[in-house]
């Protein structure tokens, strides 16, 4: 079955379910065996009817490697602001790595243009960070930089102002995480970036001041009400 014959079978048997709870008792228990005949023929589950109403947008990080960890942590953030589930597929060759994010409505492609944005920023205000360090070895730069990026994400973090779905969309995002991914997600090893040097806190400090300008709202039309701040 294609996903868009699943979608169709799936919208039927949740009008169905729809009725299913209607005042009229003949009326709600023709529509529930209706909706379990539905179910019984197709093979179907209460489950895959709520995960065939998700989908998901994709961005590219543009290179098949593992993203850096602050990044990911980012798209979690994310993903909980705007009640979607993400997942990290990992590319390989000439395929580039993509996180993805996943739910109903037009909540995915908002996480994802966010996720963008804030990607963007936060990788311009590394680069700005990182010129400032030409003093030091390069395993100390590159370890004072992760811990700039760290608390930037940490800062945003404190900023999100959540709007998560409710049980029911949630239970939707889990069943079709479940659908389409099933036992290939695996946990990421690496550890973050912990500060060694006495003026380590000086990177982190950084970081929190770089994002200070940085918020996240709820979009009301489109997706130019998503992010507000100047330094966007």
């Amino acid at each position: 079955m294609s996903p868009d014959e699943l979608k169709k079978i799936a919208a039927k048997i949740g009008k169905c379910l729809a009725l299913a709870g209607s005042d009229n008792p003949a009326e709600a228990e023709a529509a529930r065996r209706q909706a379990e005949a539905l179910m019984k023929k197709y093979n179907l589950t209460s489950g895959d009817v709520a995960a065939a109403e998700v989908h998901e947008e994709a961005i590219d990080t543009g290179a098949p490697y593992k993203m850096p960890i602050y990044l990911g942590r980012l798209s979690v953030i994310i993903a909980q602001a705007f009640g979607c589930g993400t997942v990290c597929e990992l590319g390989f060759v000439h395929i580039n790595t993509a996180v993805k994010f996943f739910g109903l409505g037009l909540k995915p492609e908002l996480a994802a243009y966010t996720y963008e944005v804030l990607r963007r920023q936060v990788g311009k205000d590394r680069a700005a960070y990182s010129a400032t360090l030409k003093r030091y070895k390069r395993a100390n730069r590159i370890r004072k930089a992760d811990l700039f990026c760290q608390a930037w994400v940490s800062r945003i973090a404190r900023q999100v102002n959540a709007f998560a779905g409710n049980e029911q969309e949630q239970a939707a995002i889990e069943a079709y995480k479940g659908n389409r991914y099933g036992d290939r997600l695996e946990a990421d090893p690496r550890a973050a970036a912990k500060p060694k040097q006495n003026n380590d806190w000086q990177a982190q400090a950084a970081g929190f001041r770089a994002a200070e300008d940085v918020s996240l709202h709820k979009p009301v039309q489109s997706k130019r009400g998503v992010l507000l701040g100047a330094s966007l």
